[in-house]
């Protein structure tokens, strides 16, 4: 059943347009917490709505409410507690585990076929470098699809995210395999000029202001960068290029863009987009 058939007797018919089609769940069946957005025009009726989630999933301990965007040097979502709940839990995908509290560290179930889609790119050998890595989702996934990976160096600011990201590495047995680094991607960045294969850029809020730094980490026998950005309607890609080889004009690197891709929705007619770019 639809979370708006089970709550649309209790809202006023005018705002049934209004209910959340669709919410996240992080966590598994041992325990779950459900993360949605809820307009201001359905302020009434939150709990009524936090009430149907849990119906919905057995597993769901907790519900919180997202409210307004990334913020802060963390790039972290503030949320509203509808029902309280433990929010500290191990998310299960593609036959690994990621634990997460997404309260305190980013992370976004959305993004679990992203995460295979890079791994299966992966060949053997590589050393790979992996800018804002918070918990680690992304190594975590190229670790087990391509165990031959060389070594990948996870690069990530916040404190928190990063001790869930040694966790990470400890349950999935990737001791060696995954070097979490806790730093500014500017900073640690600059260690690993001309030295790496490939490059993950996950942050599309803000990864065009390293895009230098991540071309020139690729090795001189070149390798691949995944660069990540917001794309608008009409021109979803058009601005994400413009950076790409302004930016490999300035940084002297030759590129190419090989693959284009919509990861998913991230707000009415803008797209959370990733482009792959072959440094020559």
């Amino acid at each position: 059943m639809r979370l708006k058939d089970l709550v649309k007797d209790k809202i006023p018919p005018e705002l049934h347009q209004l209910i959340p089609t669709s919410f996240d769940i992080v966590g598994s069946r041992q325990g779950a917490v459900a993360i949605v957005e809820i307009p201001e025009e359905l302020e009434p009726y939150k709990h009524i709505i936090a009430e149907a989630i849990m119906k919905m999933n057995k597993h769901v301990r907790a519900v919180l409410r997202r409210v307004g965007g990334r913020k802060g040097a963390y790039r972290l979502y503030d949320y509203e507690v509808l029902i309280p709940g433990p929010t500290e839990v191990i998310h299960k995908e593609h036959g690994y585990l990621i634990k997460v509290d997404p309260v305190k560290v980013y992370f976004s179930p959305r993004d679990h076929s992203d995460r295979i889609d890079i791994a299966q790119q992966v060949e053997p050998g590589e050393a790979v470098l992996y800018l804002f890595a918070g918990v680690g989702p992304y190594a975590i996934a190229i670790c087990k699809i391509q165990p031959a990976v060389r070594i990948i160096h996870a690069v990530e600011l916040n404190p928190v995210a990063v001790n869930y990201m040694i966790e990470n590495v400890r349950i999935n047995k990737l001791k060696g395999k995954i070097v979490p680094i806790e730093g500014d991607a500017r900073v640690v960045s600059k260690h690993f000029y001309y030295k790496s294969d490939r490059v993950i850029m996950t942050l599309p809020l803000g990864a065009h202001e390293y895009l230098e730094d991540g071309l020139l980490c690729i090795s001189r026998r070149g390798g691949i960068v995944h660069f990540y950005h917001i794309g608008k309607e009409p021109d979803i890609f058009g601005e994400a290029e413009k950076i790409v080889y302004e930016t490999a004009q300035r940084v002297k690197r030759e590129v190419e863009i090989i693959r284009r891709k919509i990861v998913r929705d991230y707000a009415p007619r803008m797209y959370k987009i990733r482009l792959d770019i072959y440094v020559k």
